[in-house]
């Protein structure tokens, strides 16, 4: 600063524009705006991380891995029954020689990607069906051959009737799940046919309105293309429902389990 400078400007300050430092009222008005707002602009960006589960990873391993203080009020409580720290928690079984009582907390596993929490149990749930179907499909090879009943006929004629229906059905499933996939940051189906494009066969059907042929079991590695029509229409509306709550006879995303329990009519399409 120079000599020629007024010892009376704000350069003198310029360095800490705390609101106690400025006599002026206007001045330090402008400061608390200044930083309320920019606290404001703070507080909006944590929110919208917090709705859109965004965390902070490295700040929360930081807050886990740090012990908790003996200010804190539960830590206080517990000493004054007796805690120390390091100890465990609970009652010593009698006549064990190994403390089997934990003293550390049960470790959190951070969820990073966007996959949804539902998308887990989807893929056992999907597992559990293909491996059952599979079983129903060896089974009838295996008990084939038999005289056909009228009520034999009948049902073929039904299960004829349902694959029709569940190959224009299917490929708007398809549609549906490839979208909110990719939504979901996903970047490949869990099974090929899950997305448009994945079921040759499929579109060849569609294209030339032929009727769909019977599945047969194959000793392929590759097992994704021995399901008929309904069994992977059913498969793929059971993944929608449990990864994404979405109800494709309904045509609704339900908020949550709740939600779809209290509004949707159930998983099939004879109930709706």
């Amino acid at each position: 600063m120079s000599d020629d400078d007024d010892y009376m400007s704000d350069k003198f300050i310029s360095g800490d524009v705390r609101p106690s430092l400025i006599q002026q009222s206007n001045k330090k008005r402008q400061i608390a705006m200044e930083q309320s707002r920019k606290d404001h602009i703070k507080r909006q960006k944590q929110e919208s991380m917090e709705r859109r589960g965004i965390v902070n990873n490295k700040i929360l391993e930081e807050s886990l891995n740090k012990p908790i203080e003996e200010q804190n009020k539960g830590f206080q409580m517990l000493a004054k029954m007796g805690y120390k720290r390091g100890q465990a928690l609970g009652k010593e079984t009698a006549g064990s020689k190994t403390e089997a009582r934990l003293t550390e907390p049960i470790g959190i596993s951070i969820k990073s990607d966007r996959g949804g929490l539902g998308r887990e149990t989807a893929l056992r749930d999907l597992a559990e069906r293909r491996r059952q179907i599979q079983e129903q499909q060896l089974q009838n090879q295996l008990t084939g051959g038999e005289a056909v009943s009228v009520e034999e006929f009948r049902r073929r004629a039904q299960q004829r009737a349902d694959e029709r229906f569940a190959i224009g059905a299917l490929k708007r499933c398809q549609l549906t799940c490839e979208t909110l996939d990719i939504e979901n940051n996903i970047k490949e189906p869990e099974l090929s046919w899950f997305w448009p494009g994945g079921n040759t066969e499929l579109n060849e059907e569609v294209a030339g309105e032929k009727e769909p042929k019977d599945s047969v079991l194959t000793d392929d590695a590759s097992t994704e293309e021995e399901f008929t029509h309904v069994e992977r229409l059913e498969m793929l509306t059971s993944y929608l429902r449990t990864s994404y709550k979405f109800c494709f006879w309904c045509g609704v995303c339900y908020k949550d389990q709740q939600d779809m329990t209290s509004n949707c009519p159930g998983k099939l399409r004879e109930d709706h």
